[in-house]
């Protein structure tokens, strides 16, 4: 606790510069990282869309239940600044409110987890400060990552005002999360479980904007994401007054965040651990029963939102073919062919999304093990006569089939969604293939993480560089027209796009045999570095 008599904030200018120089370089990364995403895509539709028939044309293919789906309902896609702002509406809707859970739970329930909030707490320094000054970062991270999107839309043609009425959007997008991950920080004991609760308000606000969005109704006030899109800062009735409810829930939650932190003690959490048994059960008693105990969390987790978005994807198929029929711009902005052509590509990406959630459980899962080091768990286990790669193997035993098990549950659920949407059984056995022909991709992942944790520990988010990098290139690279090479070396595309086209097996042995050569350097460095290592 804090030294009696010391204001509950004082010291945090002293704990921001702490944190911003412990934490620069992902501060930067983050940053830096999402402003080249967007500005690259942005370089790319004034490339594209540079006709006024061209912007119509874009207008008139985007419209339907399944594009509101996914990017939800922007207004002014006949200008520039509305197709950049519809282009953008993957990689806002996750990594921004991603970027907002990642600085704040690194500052307060990593650091506190960590116990070096408690040495903090034991000088002059007041029990919100770290708090307060890990928000005040991620806000300050949201406005600079504003400014430059704002400027690159103005010199690239999109109208001023609502360059500038976006990025204040964007601000209050991230600052809604930051202040959701602030409070999660208090509730929950473990990173892990902040950041598993946070990537769960990230999917469920994701789908409320969809569902709102497809059906035109009030759903859509009850996500960050809908106050985002009814700023409509390049529709001919642009507004602001949906920022001030960003803005007015943003600082409700961190009120709320200040209270709860009073409520408690450093270290503990308002959901604290279960009392553990006098005897641990014989699962417990083995390397491969507790590696499950520890991760169990994050694979049911992860489980969980494969299933309700899968799920909700399949059950839009007959929407999908509702928009098509109604629209033949949009089949011809998919990429054209028949009905079921169109059809398949869309399941594919679906498919492809799915990938991507089992690969972010990956990183994640991989990732956490460096807290093992961080908190010395890790050396006690060693002690007690385990070698370094069984310690390393179990755990990548167990992440290896929590993967599995996401990606096989995770295509089944839309499989089936879309067979009963159709009424057409197929549907069911060729998207759990899809999913399996993914699995080699998951594998490089896996490879990648251990490398990394072997090789380089402090280079553990350069794992998460390559997915951000990765599923953009994926995910985006076709509607801007990046090129066709760079698209198809992206892990996630490489094996082709099942059912709407055969699977690369040449693609399937190159990611399958990188993963495996990964693992293994992995493994080697692991059991030579010193452990911990920093």
């Amino acid at each position: 606790m804090s030294v009696a008599g010391t204001s509950t904030v004082a010291g945090t200018p002293a704990i921001a510069r702490v944190q911003w120089r412990t934490g620069w370089k992902a501060i930067l990364g983050w940053v830096l990282g999402l402003f080249a995403v967007l500005a690259v895509s942005a370089a790319s539709i004034i490339a594209l869309y540079d006709t006024d028939e061209k912007l119509r044309g874009y207008a008139e293919s985007i419209t339907g239940g399944a594009m509101y789906m996914l990017n939800g309902r922007v207004a002014g896609t006949d200008t520039v600044g509305g197709v950049m702002a519809n282009e953008f509406g993957f990689v806002v809707a996750f990594f921004v409110p991603i970027m907002a859970l990642a600085l704040v739970a690194r500052s307060t329930r990593r650091d506190e987890e960590a116990g070096r909030l408690e040495l903090l707490l034991a000088s002059r320094i007041g029990r919100h400060a770290p708090l307060l000054a890990a928000l005040l970062i991620a806000l300050g991270a949201l406005l600079a990552l504003a400014v430059l999107t704002s400027v690159t839309m103005i010199a690239l043609g999109a109208d001023a005002g609502g360059a500038l009425l976006y990025g204040a959007a964007l601000v209050g997008l991230g600052a809604v999360h930051a202040g959701s991950t602030a409070v999660l920080a208090q509730v929950f004991e473990h990173n892990r479980a902040v950041w598993g609760a946070g990537l769960a308000v990230v999917v469920l606000t994701y789908l409320l904007r969809g569902v709102g969005a497809v059906q035109d109704n009030a759903v859509l006030w009850a996500s960050p994401l809908g106050w985002f899109d009814e700023v409509r800062p390049f529709g001919d009735d642009a507004r602001a007054w949906p920022l001030f409810i960003s803005l007015a829930v943003a600082v409700a939650l961190a009120l709320t965040a200040f209270a709860l932190a009073a409520r408690r003690d450093v270290g503990a959490a308002l959901v604290g651990s279960r009392p553990a048994p006098a005897r641990a059960s014989s699962v417990l008693r083995s390397p491969f029963g507790l590696a499950l105990y520890e991760h169990r969390g994050p694979i049911i987790g992860w489980l969980a939102l494969s299933m309700i978005l899968m799920g909700t994807y399949g059950a839009l198929t007959q929407a999908i073919i509702d928009a098509l029929e109604a629209n033949p711009s949009l089949t011809d902005f998919i990429g054209g062919g028949g009905g079921e052509q169109i059809l398949e590509q869309i399941e594919a990406m679906f498919v492809m999304m799915q990938t991507m959630l089992t690969a972010a459980f990956v990183v994640q899962a991989m990732g956490s093990l460096r807290a093992e080091e961080d908190t010395g768990r890790l050396e006690a286990q060693l002690v007690q006569g385990r070698s370094r790669p069984a310690w390393l193997g179990v755990h990548v035993l167990v992440v290896a089939l929590g993967a599995v098990l996401i990606q096989l549950i995770g295509s089944l659920t839309l499989g089936a969604s879309t067979a009963a949407a159709l009424g057409e059984s197929r549907w069911t056995g060729d998207l759990l293939r899809a999913g399996v022909a993914h699995l080699p991709v998951l594998l490089l992942f896996l490879g990648l993480t251990v490398a990394l944790l072997g090789l380089w520990p402090k280079g553990r988010m350069l794992a998460w560089v390559v997915f951000g990098l990765a599923a953009v290139v994926s995910y985006m690279g076709p509607g801007i027209d990046l090129p066709q090479w760079l698209i198809d070396i992206s892990p996630f595309t490489a094996v082709g796009s099942p059912p709407a086209e055969d699977v690369d097996l040449v693609a399937v042995a190159v990611l399958a045999g990188v993963g495996l050569v990964l693992l293994v350097a992995g493994f080697f460095g692991f059991r030579r570095r010193d452990v911990p290592r920093g």
